[in-house]
């Protein structure tokens, strides 16, 4: 499955499993779940046609290996894949290297130039970016940052310039109901509700339960200042295209409720 964001950016999503009885989502019943329906926590990777040349961010999990090549092909064709990104050694993002490199055998592996285990994925090979290096694809520009929040020591976010796309990885994932597959956050019924975030980070991040809440809220105040995005496409969730530094600042509340309340996993 995939939708085109903007003009030349397109989101490739895969499901994976309901989520709803693991998440014990019938017994909690947060605000935004609704009783008998499947839920999920989306793997998401992002294909970037900058005109000259092409890069995708991530690869979706290996459960998902015929997709992301089909939909792959879909949109550079013969042109081929002329960038890899990986932003770090994880299933969900790195699961698919291998296959695509074969299949592309031109293309060129970005890896994130932090942290010792890039002998996962073989991105030892690939080329090493940090904060400050950017790749110019034509029409569009790609830059990398160190990742502030992350649940690797090897990692790395990537914005866009011209359309101010913030890709933060596992930061802001959440979960959504079965039909909201695709779709964005704007276009779901309703209010967002701050606990998707919650839900998410309380479990995936758990570290966010020892940080302190007002450094890591004033990094979140920075985040937004730096990055002013138009539209946050992150790695577990759905693509928020309107007033996404809204959403950023929801992750305070997010910081605030895991630190009284500890784990979402922990929790009653």
């Amino acid at each position: 499955m995939n939708r085109e964001i903007v003009p030349g950016i397109h989101w490739i999503y895969e499901s994976g499993p309901d989520r709803a009885e693991k998440l014990n989502l019938s017994e909690r019943q947060p605000d935004w779940y609704e009783a008998g329906r499947e839920a999920y926590i989306p793997q998401c990777a992002y294909l970037v046609d900058g005109g000259e040349e092409t890069l995708l961010f991530d690869t979706l999990s290996p459960a998902s290996t015929e997709q992301i090549l089909d939909a792959v092909d879909d949109v550079v064709g013969d042109r081929g894949l002329d960038y890899l990104v990986v932003s770090h050694p994880d299933v969900p993002h790195a699961g698919n290297t291998k296959p695509i490199l074969e299949a592309y055998p031109e293309t060129t592996l970005v890896a994130p130039a932090y942290g010792n285990d890039h002998e996962l994925y073989r991105l030892d090979e690939g080329l090493h970016v940090a904060e400050g290096d950017s790749i110019d694809l034509g029409d569009r520009v790609v830059d990398f940052h160190e990742a502030t929040f992350l649940d690797a020591p090897v990692s790395v976010w990537m914005t866009e310039r011209e359309t101010e796309t913030l890709f933060p990885v596992d930061w802001m994932g959440f979960p959504h109901l079965d039909e909201e597959a695709l779709a964005f956050v704007d276009e779901l019924d309703g209010e967002f509700e701050t606990s998707r975030l919650t839900e998410f980070h309380g479990r995936v991040l758990f570290w966010y339960q020892y940080v302190d809440v007002d450094r890591t809220n004033a990094e979140i105040d920075y985040l937004i200042e730096k990055f002013d995005p138009a539209i946050i496409a992150p790695a577990h969730g759905l693509v928020i295209r309107e007033n996404p530094t809204e959403y950023m600042a929801m992750m305070k509340d997010v910081t605030r409720t895991l630190d009284e309340e500890g784990r979402i996993g922990t929790l009653g």
